[in-house]
């Protein structure tokens, strides 16, 4: 039974709109941590976004959304505004108008939203920096790190002087980190693209699912508008759809074109990001049916999710991938149902006549 939608009460208002105000006040940070710690970048400003809106209501969501492009325009400047209106801000706002829809349909506007932000934030950049526009941007990181305020810093700074025995000065600091960006250049060049849009992918079903999640709890979700993660599978199509391309640019890559290397690796980010959440709805479904306590099942699914991002995501795939082609709900079985379901509508047309 759907509910009315009710206004959160005052403590809840204020609470959340503190809690709006730290997540836009860490948002620009968190972002670049991700950008340095090569893995994928999945937009955790707008995912926590989503659940503030869902818990604390309309105003501390847009209290933090402005506070958030407006500090970003501070300390990363104006092409970083648009990039986080177009991955954190834009997709939420078509995902929460499409929320009454059936849940596979969310999903393809959500990841299409999120998808679409990464292409149109790179033609802002493209406009903005013109050709080798990565290189252009992460030079840029520089002067953006000299405006995050030091108390900010100062956690980096002790973890980096630690790690190299010495005590570390601002100045000394800023050296490492523009030494750095100099040197990872050339990674990045190869690496960032995948890892932004399979950083998208996650963010998407991070996103939908948690939405629907949330709604469902509170007693206002349509029929059809929420699925259980445990009911969650990579339709036939999708699956030989990501092997295609991964195999086709693993030739490209081979062969020596040329960017091969890097549309390689974007192609395989993504397929192994699909492919994990595949493995996770899989366990999800293996646990159901042990009947482990459900705390227990949420702990090894958050484990699992945690390594895959720390960079255990190849193993994850592997088994997601195996699951996506012969698993219960996997390409083999869905192809043997559709073919005994068009050979059944045959015979009874044949009786029929």
């Amino acid at each position: 039974m759907k509910l009315e939608n009710k206004a959160p009460g005052a403590g809840r208002l204020i609470l959340g709109c503190l809690l709006g105000v730290v997540l836009a006040v860490f948002a620009p940070v968190l972002v670049l941590t991700e950008l340095f710690s090569l893995t994928m970048v999945v937009f955790f400003p707008a995912i926590a976004l989503m659940l503030l809106y869902r818990w604390a209501g309309l105003v501390p969501a847009l209290l933090s959304a402005m506070l958030q492009l407006s500090l970003t325009a501070r300390m990363l400047g104006g092409t970083f505004v648009w990039m986080a209106f177009f991955t954190s801000l834009l997709p939420l706002v078509l995902l929460v108008r499409c929320e009454n829809k059936p849940f596979y349909t969310q999903m393809k506007v959500s990841i299409a939203a999120f998808g679409g932000g990464v292409v149109l934030s790179v033609l802002v950049i493209y406009f903005n920096y013109g050709g080798n526009m990565i290189e252009r941007v992460l030079m840029e990181l520089p002067r953006a790190m000299r405006q995050i305020p030091v108390d900010m810093l100062a956690p980096a700074m002790e973890n980096l002087g630690t790690a190299l025995g010495r005590e570390l000065a601002l100045e000394d600091f800023y050296k490492l980190f523009d030494d750095m960006v100099s040197t990872l250049i050339p990674v990045y060049q190869v690496n960032l693209p995948g890892l932004l849009f399979s950083g998208a992918l996650v963010s998407a079903v991070l996103c939908t699912g948690l939405n629907s999640l949330m709604l469902e709890k509170q007693g206002r979700a349509t029929e059809g508008a929420y699925l259980p993660l445990r009911r969650w599978a990579l339709n036939a199509s999708t699956t030989g759809g990501l092997l295609m391309m991964t195999a086709v640019s693993l030739i490209a890559y081979l062969a020596g074109m040329q960017q091969g290397q890097a549309l390689f690796y974007t192609v395989y980010n993504i397929a192994a990001a699909a492919f994990c959440v595949q493995a996770l709805s899989s366990m999800a479904r293996h646990m159901y049916a042990s009947r482990l306590k459900k705390g227990t099942q949420v702990f090894i699914l958050i484990a699992i999710s945690t390594l895959c991002l720390m960079g255990a995501s190849i193993y994850v795939a592997l088994y997601g991938c195996a699951s996506a082609i012969m698993g219960r709900y996997g390409a083999l079985r869905q192809r043997q149902e559709g073919y005994n379901s068009r050979n059944n509508n045959h015979s009874d047309d044949e009786h029929r006549r």
